[in-house]
């Protein structure tokens, strides 16, 4: 039976504290064995004298909170360069919806931008989807509003799909979602100037930014193409 799973994570709020809203997806066809990626980055996090249990949390990881607070900023830059290695190796493709709150100042308004492009983007890409028997989705639930959403659209577009309330230490492919959140928000940023301080102290310069980061994993953007292959 042919399996997808989609691994959806999100950054902002549905109030008025965030500019930015960003929704991420990673598609994993589960014909695809990951099994190779996530040995090496278990091995790669010991081997840097970092855990291999624990979740990686990229935002936090690049401001030094919680689990991070008083964490060397080196360590903290290992942990996020070990995972986005996983992220650019690992047989899954990303897809990003980003809002800008100005646009959507109201909660009902940003729900119906984020279900607009969501199925937008599963229209355009049916003949993809479609070809999947079976579709499960791993979402901690942390926002009613997507769950709401994700509920809606993926029932009636799919014929057979099952909701998985996860945590991000269960899965990497969830970290990754994470991840992507960040990158994303971080480029909206920078395009507007306006990176923190911690974001410039953690990655030395917008062009490192841009150039190590930002531009590398452009290959895991979901095309049609890149679907087929």
């Amino acid at each position: 039976m042919a399996e997808l799973s989609i691994f959806v994570d999100e950054s902002g709020d549905f109030g008025t504290d965030s500019g930015y809203y960003v929704v991420a997806l990673i598609l994993h066809d589960q014909a695809e064995d990951v099994t190779e990626q996530l040995t090496r980055l278990t091995d790669h996090l010991r081997a840097s004298g970092l855990s291999a249990d624990r979740a990686i949390h990229t935002g936090a990881a690049i401001r030094g909170e919680d689990v991070y607070r008083g964490m060397p900023v080196e360590m903290r830059r290992r942990e996020f360069a070990r995972l986005f290695a996983f992220a650019r190796r690992v047989p899954a493709l990303h897809q990003t919806f980003s809002f800008r709150k100005c646009e959507h100042p109201e909660r009902l308004k940003l729900k119906g931008a984020i279900s607009r492009a969501l199925a937008l983007f599963l229209r355009d890409n049916a003949e993809y989807f479609l070809s999947f028997e079976r579709v499960i989705v791993y979402y901690d639930n942390g926002q009613a509003e997507i769950t709401d959403v994700l509920n809606t659209l993926f029932n009636a577009f799919f014929f057979e799909v099952e909701f998985r309330r996860v945590a991000p230490q269960d899965y990497r492919l969830f970290q990754v979602a994470d991840l992507r959140c960040t990158l994303e928000l971080l480029r909206l940023k920078l395009e507007e100037s306006k990176l923190s301080r911690s974001d410039m102290f953690f990655f030395g310069s917008r062009r490192s930014l841009r150039k190590d980061y930002l531009s590398k994993l452009e290959h895991k953007r979901f095309s049609k193409r890149r679907a087929k292959s």
